[in-house]
């Protein structure tokens, strides 16, 4: 009789727990998400409907609609409910390979809702759990761009710069249309002091985008800043045949020439910009520190000349320096009507007064460089 009862006890139960998930199946039809919660969860406690694939697929879809929920009596149910969906389906597809199939095109299905999830908690500050719930969204379909963008944007939030170069990498290799991503991670790269791959990055940006001035910028920078001169050059008139009225290209080129050394080039392309621009700064006080520096020139000759020497060329050098400083002082005159604190400029102008004799003038700039 005893033996009787254990087996009864033993039928009982594997009977309660197979009711359990297709209750839960049932309450899932039937829209009771509470219910059809409550009995997968005990469901899954049970050995035999554990190692049921189709226990899985059923909690997959009761937390799937979970998360999905508009209304706040289910969706509280568990604010987690998208990644546990997720790793019943995988749970699933592990179990049985004859159902592999279903779970995996389950999770397929359930990546826009990952998106949603990922989209809300960037939206609610919370960064960790955005950066996840889009990395989960981008392993499920790759080419999903507002999943690489939100990943991306969250982790540099976080500050996790490797994880969010990855991430704004990705969408370039997908194609993005969207131009600053090439320059978030150009700079990214800069910031990493990865000049080369920040190049690389330049380049395809500018050959998706070939209008991006900002790019083209960005590019002549580079350059400028890590001694490619004749690189940068080329480029610039390149793009100055395709804008030939562009001023800052022809400003560009000009401070090209003249780290170069081509001072008679630099001034070409100097003149050439504020022909096109007459208020452009950087031309005038470059075109200014070209005369001046000539003038400057003379005047440290003429200092270190000999009485004799003095005697016989000072007085035609200094009529030809002060003719320098002449040139030079339009240029700086109109960069300080521009700007009226800066040291650069208001220095070169103390001495061209100085030497031109214009005191008054002198003064008023002594003046401006006594409040800086």
């Amino acid at each position: 009789m005893k033996k009787i009862f254990v087996i009864c006890l033993f039928q009982f139960t594997a009977i309660g727990a197979f009711a359990q998930a297709g209750a839960a199946s049932a309450s899932l039809q039937a829209g009771k998400l509470d219910d059809a919660k409550n009995q997968i969860d005990k469901a899954i406690t049970n050995e035999k409907q554990a190692a049921k694939a189709s226990t899985w697929i059923y909690r997959g879809d009761i937390y799937r609609d979970i998360a999905n929920s508009q209304l706040p009596i289910y969706s509280a149910l568990d604010t987690n409910a998208v990644q546990v969906a997720y790793d019943a389906y995988k749970k699933a597809a592990s179990l049985d390979p004859k159902k592999a199939e279903e779970a995996n095109k389950k999770i397929t299905e359930l990546q826009p809702t990952i998106m949603n999830t990922a989209v809300k908690r960037y939206q609610n500050k919370q960064m960790e759990p955005a950066a996840k719930y889009a990395d989960m969204a981008r392993m499920i379909n790759p080419k999903d761009t507002l999943a690489a963008l939100v990943s991306g944007i969250a982790y540099q939030t976080m500050q996790n710069n490797d994880k969010a170069l990855e991430s704004f990498q990705s969408l370039i290799d997908i194609g993005t249309n969207d131009p600053s991503i090439y320059l978030t991670v150009y700079q990214m790269q800069r910031n990493a002091k990865n000049n080369d791959k920040a190049l690389e990055v330049l380049k395809k940006g500018i050959a998706k985008f070939p209008n991006s001035k900002d790019m083209k910028q960005q590019e002549f920078n580079l350059y400028l800043e890590t001694g490619k001169s004749q690189e940068a050059i080329t480029s610039l008139e390149a793009q100055l045949k395709a804008d030939p009225n562009n001023a800052e290209y022809m400003k560009n080129l000009g401070i090209l020439y003249d780290q170069s050394g081509d001072k008679k080039k630099a001034l070409e392309y100097y003149e050439k910009a504020l022909a096109a621009d007459p208020s452009n700064y950087d031309a005038n006080f470059n075109v200014g520190v070209l005369q001046y520096n000539k003038g400057a020139e003379l005047s440290t000759k003429i200092r270190n000349m000999d009485l004799k020497v003095y005697q016989r060329d000072g007085k035609r050098l200094e009529t030809e320096m002060k003719g320098y400083f002449q040139k030079a002082l339009p240029y700086f005159e109109k960069c300080y009507a521009a700007k009226q604190d800066d040291k650069n400029v208001l220095d070169p102008l103390k001495s061209i007064y100085t030497v031109l004799e214009r005191k008054a003038d002198a003064d008023k700039v002594e003046k401006a460089l006594q409040k800086l």
